[in-house]
């Protein structure tokens, strides 16, 4: 191995320690793996190749999955928060000692952590926060911060793979929400069921939550009830294309509009609601319905500044399989590796992106900097 990586070293004409400073380790370090004499773990073989831009496979020789520092710990955290989901069951309160202002405070930094799509920074605090929002003693404050963290949690879930997890934080914020007796929360938490239920396939049921939810928030004057009604109304295109009804998809997407021009931007419930999600939400039913070219002409014009990091690697991922449907395989490649800068865990966990991926390789585009991606994604390039 230690002769494959000093030969793809040279071939760039990089000095040892440029190459070094690319693989985040020490000149020495890597003089002594060219030379046999240092070992290296699956860890190290990923950020080997990643500096020389190739696959682990061109390293060593044989088929290898590596496995992702980060995404292998979201994995440990999905399992222990599921734990203490179910050991903090809605209307029991938990033995932990909670402060209020205490939970106030991780529950913003949870929502900043997955909103990065720091899926594993995320997972691994929920773990501590869920039994403290069952802790508090005031009732209603802590179900005031369940229906975002539960969404939260549902998200991170599910943008890992773990939707069966990912279901049962969405019924506590529906349980939550409905306790509030809030309509706004409501309509979040019916978002949330609906979306772990669309992943599954399961659109109909998707849609009757949602049906339900906005029928209680028209005509409702409080704050950021317009915002979650338009979002349902997205969402409710998202289940109808997935029913094959392409015109009740299409007016719900108007219908949003009409609501994303009254309001604007806003971030009312970590929604990145207004007319770019807008935008954002109708490329991927352009894409979704065979209409590539016309979903690359509507993300165009999409300023993506200001926009959360969980939103952008959606758009990017997007971008990168529409690409790939009309043939233009190289800019496909660099729409997943821009989408893999803004969210690595996101984007080597999507199925979107993976079979995109696979696509490419099928069609033999494998370049250095897909086959690395693959790889990053324990995807095969043989």
């Amino acid at each position: 191995m230690g002769d494959r990586i000093r030969a793809r070293r040279e071939l760039r004409g990089w000095s040892i320690r440029y190459a070094a400073s690319r693989a985040g380790i020490s000149h020495t370090s890597w003089s002594r793996i060219e030379r046999g004499q240092q070992r290296t773990d699956r860890y190290m073989i990923v950020d080997l190749a990643a500096a020389l831009e190739c696959s682990a496979v061109d390293l060593t020789g044989q088929a290898y999955t590596p496995a992702d520092r980060q995404l292998d710990a979201a994995r440990i955290d999905a399992e222990r928060l599921w734990r203490a989901m179910m050991d903090n069951p809605m209307g029991v309160r938990s033995d932990t000692t909670a402060v209020a202002e205490q939970v106030r405070r991780e529950a913003a930094l949870v929502r900043d952590l997955y909103g990065r799509c720091d899926y594993a920074g995320a997972l691994r605090r929920l773990v501590d926060l869920v039994p403290a929002m069952h802790g508090l003693v005031d009732r209603r404050a802590a179900l005031t911060e369940m229906v975002p963290v539960y969404g939260v949690a549902m998200g991170a879930l599910l943008n890992v793979s773990y939707p069966a997890h990912a279901w049962l934080a969405a019924e506590r914020c529906a349980e939550a929400a409905g306790l509030l007796d809030d309509p706004v929360a409501v309509g979040v938490a019916a978002a949330n069921r609906a979306r772990v239920s669309a992943y599954s396939g399961a659109y109909r049921p998707a849609r009757e939550w949602c049906d339900a939810a906005a029928a209680d928030l028209a005509g409702s004057a409080a704050q950021g009830a317009l915002d979650v009604l338009g979002f349902l109304h997205l969402a409710r295109a998202l289940h109808l294309a997935g029913l094959r009804d392409f015109a009740g998809a299409q007016d719900h997407l108007v219908e949003a509009g009409l609501i994303a021009a009254h309001t604007g931007e806003t971030d009312s419930w970590d929604l990145a609601w207004g007319p770019r999600n807008v935008a954002l939400w109708r490329m991927a039913f352009l894409l979704d319905t065979g209409r590539p070219e016309a979903a690359m002409a509507t993300a165009a014009g999409v300023d993506l500044a200001g926009l959360p990091a969980v939103r952008q690697v959606y758009f990017w991922l997007d971008m990168g399989r529409a690409a790939e449907a009309v043939g233009r395989d190289r800019e496909a490649v660099r729409m997943l590796l821009a989408a893999e800068r803004v969210g690595p865990q996101h984007a080597r966990s999507s199925v979107a992106a993976r079979e995109t991926a696979r696509s490419l390789l099928r069609r033999g585009a494998a370049s250095p900097e897909l086959r690395g991606l693959c790889e990053r994604m324990s995807l095969t390039t043989q």
